[in-house]
């Protein structure tokens, strides 16, 4: 069970990334254009352009790392031995960030933040809703993990 997780939060994670890689490269999809895509995705009051292509290599960085994690926590990491013991303190840090994230898009401070169509249905419909499923299967990642109790106590003392 852990491998079928681990390989779909992977693609899953791997799908964004590529999202965010095309978007650093100056495409729109799957948005008309820039201001469109600005609006869904960033959300903030009056937003008509997108972040530098920067920040979007740098968040498809990230969501490759966290899918990389999950393909090693979903068992593989056999493969790569120097990453067990740092793979539950990993899976509990992205099982939070995710979780975090998704609690916190559905809070009314947020929404005031980001007040913008269609980032506000977009993320009440699929980002919030994703990012919990994503933090809720690092959890279950974490918690499969053999002796992961043990090497968070040789981690953290």
């Amino acid at each position: 069970m852990a491998e079928f997780v681990g390989n779909s939060l992977a693609a899953a994670l791997s799908a964004a990334a590529l999202l965010y890689l095309l978007w650093a490269a100056g495409l729109t999809f799957p948005f008309a254009n820039e201001q469109t895509l600005a609006r869904s995705i960033i959300g903030r009051r009056g937003i008509t352009r997108v972040p530098s292509r920067r920040a979007f290599l740098y968040m498809c960085t990230l969501l490759l790392a966290a899918a990389f994690a999950a393909f090693l926590m979903g068992g593989f990491s056999e493969q790569v031995p120097r990453a067990k013991p740092f793979l539950a303190p990993v899976g509990l840090l992205l099982s939070l960030v995710f979780l975090g994230r998704g609690i916190v898009g559905v809070l009314p401070a947020f929404e005031r933040a980001a007040p913008e169509q269609p980032y506000l249905s977009l993320n009440r419909r699929i980002y919030s809703p994703l990012c919990v499923l994503v933090g809720a299967g690092f959890l279950f990642l974490t918690l499969a993990l053999p002796n992961w109790t043990w090497r968070l106590s040789q981690l953290f003392g």
